[in-house]
């Protein structure tokens, strides 16, 4: 079974988020900041990354240059309320998977992770 990790600052996002990626079969993990979704990715196995930008600490940036520095190459689709950066040099640099806008069509990010995990198969 798929493993996900889902980080975001607002609970009500993980939550729904968790429960959509849970009927759709995966097996979901959540962290509501940086400094934990770190940890958890350096001490255990995931498929794939959902990744909200603006977070108090350590926010989705540091996130994704940490993981890539080290040669992480997990798979990350970035949920952010930035639409701006979606064509940002600096996220197009770290090889991420997909970005969606918020508010994050359910279908839409069903289907993104559906897409991401079928590409990386391992």
């Amino acid at each position: 079974m798929n493993k996900i990790l889902i980080v975001d600052d607002d609970s009500n996002i993980l939550f729904l988020f968790a429960e959509i990626l849970k009927m759709d079969g995966y097996n979901v993990v959540t962290a509501s900041t940086g400094t934990k979704a770190l940890q958890l990715v350096i001490h255990d196995h995931f498929n794939l990354l959902i990744l909200d930008i603006k977070m108090p600490g350590i926010h989705g940036l540091e996130i994704l240059r940490r993981l890539r520095e080290k040669g992480n190459k997990i798979p990350i689709i970035i949920c952010s309320a930035f639409e701006g950066m979606k064509d940002d040099f600096v996220i197009k640099s770290y090889e991420i998977t997909d970005y969606l806008v918020k508010p994050v069509d359910l279908k839409v990010l069903s289907e993104s992770v559906k897409k991401t995990l079928e590409r990386n198969v391992e």
